[in-house]
C-alpha cells in the first residue's frame, strides 16, 4: 500500500503531496502489534478508496471542476483519518468513526464514474464531505471550536447525537456503493442522506448559535427518521442471490463485529466463547467464516494480541448477536449486510423453528 501511495505522489498536484505523506504514515503505523485487524482492514480500505479519486485527480482528461471537489475531498478525508487515528481517541469509538469513514469513502468509485448523474454525484460528494466534517468536529465527543474542550450542555448533545447520526449516514454510503442497488433507490437515499449530512454538519458547528442548532436538532431528527426508512427501502430492493445458511450467517455474523463495540460483543457472547478466549479476553471480533451449515469459524484477537479461531454454533451465536442489533437497528448499524441477517432469521425459523430476536418483525411492527 506505501509503494502504491509512493507512485501516486508522484502523480499529484503539489498541494495534495502532504496529504499523501500523511496516509503513508497512518499506513506505516498500522504495522503495530496492538493495531486491531477491524482497524487495519478499515484505515487500508479507507485508503484504496482514496487511492481511486488521487487516480482520476491525476487524469488530466479529468473535468476541471471534478479535480477541484476530488481533491478538497481526499485533504478533507486524510484530515479526518489523521484526527480519528491519533491517541488520544478511545479504542472503541476509533474502531466506529473508522468505520464510518471507510463507508464514506467507498462511494468514491461511484463518483468518479464518468457514467453516475450530475446530481447524484453532487449528493455523493456533499455527503462525504459533511459526515467527515462532523466525525473531525468531535471524535471524542468535544467541539474541537473549544479550546480546553469544555462545551455547554446544548453542544454536548449535538455530539451524542453527531455519533450516532454519521454511524447512520455512514449505512447510507454502504448501501449506495452497493452496486446492487437500484439506480432510483440509490438517487432516493442519496437525497435524503444528503439532507441529513448538511444538518448534521450544521449541528456540530461550533459557530452554529444555540437557537440554530435547536432548529437544526428538530429537522435532523424528522429526516433521519426518513432516511432509515430509506435505507431500507433502497437495500430490499438490492437483487441478490440466494445465499447458504452458513454464508448468510457469516456475512452477517462479521457486519455486526465491524458495526458493534467489544464490550458489547464480549457481554453478548460471554457464554458462547472458548475457555482459551475467556481466560486471556478477546480484544476485537474480527470476522465470521462459513465452516458448515451449523457452525462458524470466528476470528479474533485475544488481549495479548494474539489472533485466535474458534468454531461456533450457529443458532445460539446468531440468537446472541440478534439481542444485541435488534429490527429497528439493522439497516441503519449493517448496511446492506441486514438483508444477509433476515435471510439467517428466516432459515432458522424455516428449519428449526428458532425465533432470532426481533429481525423478522416489521419496524414499528
Amino acid at each position: 500500500m506505501t509503494t502504491d501511495l509512493n507512485e501516486e505522489k508522484e502523480k499529484v498536484p503539489e498541494e495534495l503531496a502532504s496529504a499523501v505523506d500523511t496516509l503513508t504514515d497512518i499506513v506505516s503505523a498500522l504495522d503495530a502489534p496492538e493495531t486491531l485487524p477491524q482497524d487495519r482492514e478499515g484505515i487500508i480500505e479507507s485508503v484504496e478508496n482514496l487511492a481511486t479519486a488521487l487516480e482520476v485527480i491525476s487524469d488530466p482528461s479529468t473535468p476541471p471542476e471534478l479535480r477541484k471537489q476530488l481533491t478538497a475531498l481526499v485533504k478533507q478525508v486524510t484530515s479526518t483519518l489523521e484526527t480519528v487515528h491519533g491517541s488520544q481517541v478511545p479504542p472503541e469509538e476509533r474502531s466506529m468513526l473508522i468505520l464510518v469513514v471507510n463507508r464514506t469513502t467507498s462511494t468514491l468509485d461511484v463518483i468518479c464514474d464518468p457514467r453516475t448523474p450530475q446530481e447524484l454525484r453532487g449528493s455523493l460528494i456533499a455527503i462525504v464531505e459533511e459526515t467527515n466534517y462532523a466525525l473531525e468536529t468531535s471524535p471524542d465527543g468535544t467541539q474541537s471550536g473549544s479550546a480546553n474542550g469544555s462545551q455547554s450542555p446544548d453542544q454536548g448533545e449535538g455530539s451524542d447525537q453527531g455519533q450516532s447520526t454519521t454511524m447512520l449516514l455512514g449505512s447510507s454510503s454502504e448501501i449506495m456503493h452497493d452496486r446492487r442497488t437500484p439506480p432510483r433507490e440509490r438517487e432516493q437515499l442519496a437525497t435524503i442522506t444528503q439532507q441529513v449530512s448538511s444538518l448534521l454538519k450544521k449541528v456540530t458547528d461550533p459557530k452554529t448559535s444555540q437557537e440554530e442548532r435547536s432548529e437544526a436538532k428538530k429537522k435532523l431528527d424528522e429526516r433521519t427518521t426518513r432516511m432509515k426508512e430509506q435505507q431500507e427501502e433502497s437495500a430490499s430492493a438490492q437483487d441478490r442471490p440466494e445465499e447458504s445458511l452458513g454464508k448468510a450467517a457469516a456475512f452477517c455474523a462479521s457486519a455486526i463485529f465491524e458495526s458493534t463495540s467489544e464490550s458489547s460483543l464480549m457481554r453478548g457472547l460471554e457464554k458462547l466463547v472458548p475457555a482459551q478466549w475467556e481466560d486471556e479476553g478477546v480484544k476485537d471480533f474480527y470476522k465470521a467464516k462459513e465452516k458448515s451449515e451449523d457452525q462458524l469459524d470466528i476470528l479474533a484477537q485475544l488481549r495479548n494480541n494474539e489472533d485466535s479461531q474458534a468454531p461456533f454454533d450457529v443458532v445460539p451465536l446468531v440468537t446472541a448477536l440478534a439481542e444485541l442489533v435488534p429490527r429497528d437497528r439493522l439497516f441503519g448499524d449493517l448496511g446492506g449486510s441486514a438483508l444477509s441477517c433476515q435471510q439467517t432469521a428466516s432459515y432458522l425459523d424455516e428449519e428449526f423453528g428458532v425465533t432470532v430476536g426481533t429481525w423478522l418483525t416489521r419496524a414499528g411492527g
